[in-house]
């Protein structure tokens, strides 16, 4: 793999973190987040793991789109089972790793203080597939750090994409 291909590689996934950091601010919102904090005020986020990454973004996306986040609300979202795994799927004519797949996986679960289950637990998944150059580790340690904050981004949307398809009680 040459160089030029590697910086283009590079500079392409910045620019995308760019335009996600500059969308999140200028006012971007998720279609639909409106009616979401209509039907569902405030939520209480429970996870086994409350400091990951990936929890952290969920609470930034479910503020951006006007939900109060409290432990005295009515609707709680569980997420729990937050696994990480990076594994090799495909080798060079070395037998050196040359492609490895980040895959990001959770269970999420929607229920009601009132012991109504709205969401049974669900496994999603992102999975982001990179190239691997043993010779420039630390670009590839900053690729691989800037495509798990993508797949966080990525999880968020899917999450609030599952919230907004409930219906709910308050």
């Amino acid at each position: 793999m040459t160089r030029a291909f590697h910086t283009r590689n590079i500079i392409s996934i910045l620019a995308v973190t760019l335009f996600l950091l500059v969308s999140s601010g200028c006012g971007f919102h998720l279609r639909g987040s409106s009616e979401l904090s209509n039907q569902l005020p405030e939520l209480f986020v429970q996870s086994d793991n409350p400091n990951s990454a990936i929890i952290s973004e969920i609470n930034r996306w479910l503020r951006s789109a006007n939900i109060s986040l409290s432990e005295s609300a009515q609707t709680t979202l569980a997420i729990s089972d937050i696994k990480r795994e990076k594994r090799t799927i495909a080798y060079d004519n070395r037998g050196k790793t040359a492609l490895y797949e980040l895959t990001l996986s959770l269970s999420i679960g929607v229920t009601q203080r009132t012991g109504e289950i709205l969401l049974e637990p669900t496994v999603i998944q992102a999975r982001q597939p990179y190239n691997y150059n043993e010779t420039d580790t630390s670009a590839k340690d900053e690729e691989q750090a800037l495509l798990e904050r993508e797949m966080n981004a990525a999880m968020a949307t899917r999450i609030i994409r599952h919230l907004e398809k409930l219906s709910f009680k308050r």
